[in-house]
């Protein structure tokens, strides 16, 4: 049978991989959604700003 400390310590250790991977893909997909939505805001504003100023 193994030594338990390194089970504990291999469990801990692919744990810890896995939840960093999963955090990697989390937080890259919140920001890549967040930047469509800052991108398409910042598409209204300029259009709306480039309407202003053709009126002028």
């Amino acid at each position: 049978m193994k030594d338990p400390y390194v089970l504990v310590w291999a469990i801990l250790l692919y744990t810890s991989i896995a939840w960093y991977g999963f955090l990697v893909f989390y937080v890259g997909a919140k920001a890549g959604k967040e930047l469509k939505s800052l991108i398409a805001t910042l598409k209204t504003v300029h259009e709306a700003s480039e309407d202003e100023a053709g009126r002028k």
